[in-house]
């Protein structure tokens, strides 16, 4: 199918739905870039592909399901299966590590990118090809998404981006500064400062804006005017590569890369979402595998089960504070020798005597700071065969990322 259009694909999708279509359909572009949609009985049940499918792997898990670890899968052979990322949710599911409701969204969010992207270069689509026929099964499906409804939401989301007069730029470029000697004069000290070191075309505007919990539209839009004056440009940048292996996953899927315990687990025990998220984002880029308690109740036999090599707790929980938690902790055997390092925004020395009393190794204040945080770490884990840093999205510390949210809304 030459030059496929909108229409042609809203009808596509509609003849999916009135013959319950099961297969999948792909799209490619002339310049050999794909994108494989995954239907069921005329439901979406995931989308795959593009030019940064492993970007958008790292963002979406650090988005919905901020207790995994981005950093901790590979692909065992450079021929993977187009279903990959899928049938690890449906083991992360099954293990019970996340919630169907964290795949669930995961999946509507990648599926609803990749349509958006499909949307931007559908006049470059050379090909439409339906494969009913295939040695990928995805099985029991973890949701059925409408088609129509997601294809219409992502209509709409491409119509506000093309209005803002953002249609030649992807979200998939990364934003870089350009005559840094103007940009300088022309903003404050500490509005260069930020952009000089975010800005510098190593993150997507998708991966900045989930790094600053905003969408991409905002993000792009702050930074127009400074496009428009020639300040900041736009380039391309390639996929993420999958570092070490982290945990094994042989012989629950068949199709999907062996992953192997390697790394220190690390559990951070915490009511507080956006306190476990921060130290996920700053303990995953290093190398640790990652989880978070929120509730307190399941701490013990969560515990018991994963058998961290470290455990980050809070002092200020309901049901059971950090100080009961910390005391049944060195009570159990298998857990007494653990490191555990209080989290709290209490900095006195009676809490501090107090969390040394009930067999805490060591003390640490919020909101916590990367460099504080991972010497902690450093202090009592040794990191076995650290890799180096995957490149771009997840190397910006939760500090710097509030840093340029600020930039962006005051811009």
């Amino acid at each position: 199918m030459e030059r496929l259009t909108v229409d042609q694909l809203v009808h596509q999708f509609q003849v999916n739905h009135r013959s319950h279509y099961t297969g999948r359909v792909d799209l490619q572009l002339a310049k050999g870039e794909y994108w494989s949609l995954y239907f069921q009985l005329g439901r979406l049940v995931w989308a795959t592909g593009g030019a940064h499918r492993f970007r958008r792997w790292y963002r979406s898990l650090s988005q919905f399901c901020p207790e995994i670890s981005p950093a901790g899968f590979r692909l065992r052979e450079a021929s993977v299966s187009r279903i990959w990322e899928y049938l690890v949710l449906t083991v992360l599911i099954k293990r019970q590590r996340i919630r169907l409701e964290q795949a669930v969204m995961l999946i509507q969010h990648s599926v609803n990118e990749v349509l958006f992207d499909i949307l931007q270069g559908i006049d470059e689509v050379s090909h439409l090809t339906y494969v009913s026929e295939n040695s990928e099964n995805i099985g029991e499906p973890l949701t059925l998404i409408n088609a129509e409804q997601i294809l219409l939401r992502a209509q709409l989301t491409w119509e506000t981006w093309r209005n803002a007069n953002l249609a030649p730029y992807s979200p998939n470029f990364a934003p870089v500064l350009r005559r840094t000697d103007e940009l300088q004069k022309q903003t404050s000290a500490s509005t260069y400062k930020t952009l000089k070191s975010l800005v510098n075309g190593s993150s997507t505007l998708r991966d900045i804006a989930t790094l600053i919990k905003q969408n991409p539209l905002t993000v792009a839009r702050s930074l127009l005017p400074y496009i428009h004056r020639g300040l900041i440009g736009f380039q391309n940048i390639p996929d993420i590569k999958l570092p070490e292996f982290q945990e094994e996953m042989a012989g629950d899927v068949s199709a999907p890369p062996r992953i192997r315990i390697h790394q220190p687990l690390i559990v951070c025990i915490d009511d507080s979402f956006q306190v476990c998220q921060a130290v996920n984002q700053i303990l995953a880029p290093a190398g640790y595998r990652f989880t978070s308690i929120q509730d307190s109740m399941q701490a013990l036999p969560t515990l018991i089960e994963l058998k961290p090599s470290l455990i980050f707790l809070d002092l200020m929980m309901p049901v059971a504070n950090g100080y009961e938690i910390c005391v049944q902790v060195r009570r159990v055997s298998v857990l007494k020798d653990i490191p555990i390092v209080i989290l709290t925004g209490k900095d006195g020395i009676v809490d501090r005597v107090r969390a040394k009393m009930a067999g805490a190794s060591d003390y640490l204040a919020k909101p916590v700071e990367a460099d504080k945080l991972l010497a902690v770490v450093q202090k009592y884990l040794i990191l076995k065969d650290p890799k180096p840093k995957p490149s771009g999205d997840y190397e910006m510390g939760e500090t710097t990322a509030l840093l340029l949210k600020e930039t962006l809304t005051n811009s």
